[in-house]
């Protein structure tokens, strides 16, 4: 069994507050369009979000979705992912965020199958980027990563991964080959975005 776990309990600062994942992209809004890629390849797909308002907000949009609260605030998406992955009931687990509205249901396919066998499959970037929200994860030995961080005081997303010992990091050129312009990273983090990646 595989899941999908969608981060979307950021604060949306820079949008005035405005609910991001309710961003309308191309004429739909971006967390139906993240579920919408994730959803023929995961057996489930799980919401994280802050609280019950927000998950109010959002649950008209993904009906039948599950989801799940932040149980420590204020460290940022690590209490999602631990949310997450403690609900999930597949052994491997896509991560991936909600203002990522181009998500390519291929590439995380990829990524699942590369991870099998081991702790994660990461995509890294040239230059050595790596994306932490956009993989796919091995739940127990993650969950047991995420834990050990938070106990000890980390907040990068990215800190779990010097827990695990077996990750497997994928270059851009084996994402081109199911998404040749690698539009499944692109991210919505401005109101000018929004109409960059519309026009995609």
């Amino acid at each position: 069994m595989r899941s999908g776990l969608i981060l979307a309990g950021g604060r949306s600062t820079r949008f005035g507050g405005e609910e991001k994942s309710l961003m309308l992209i191309g004429g739909k809004r971006m967390i139906c369009r993240v579920v919408e890629a994730l959803s023929p390849v995961v057996d489930e797909v799980i919401i994280s979000v802050r609280d019950e308002r927000q998950r109010g907000l959002l649950s008209p949009f993904v009906s039948g979705r599950e989801f799940v609260f932040d149980e420590i605030h204020g460290i940022g998406p690590l209490s999602g992912v631990r949310a997450g992955l403690k609900r999930a009931k597949g052994e491997y687990v896509a991560v991936v965020a909600c203002d990522m509205p181009l998500i390519n249901g291929a590439a995380i396919g990829l990524l699942f199958d590369v991870a099998e066998g081991h702790d994660a499959a990461v995509p890294v970037h040239e230059g050595g980027l790596i994306e932490p929200l956009h993989a796919v994860y091995r739940r127990g030995t993650m969950l047991d990563a995420v834990k050990k961080s938070i106990e000890a005081g980390e907040r990068k997303i990215s800190a779990p991964l010097r827990r695990l010992k077996d990750v497997v990091y994928v270059p851009d050129d084996e994402i081109r080959k199911v998404d040749p312009g690698l539009d499944t990273f692109l991210n919505v983090n401005r109101a000018e975005d929004v109409e960059l990646i519309s026009r995609l």
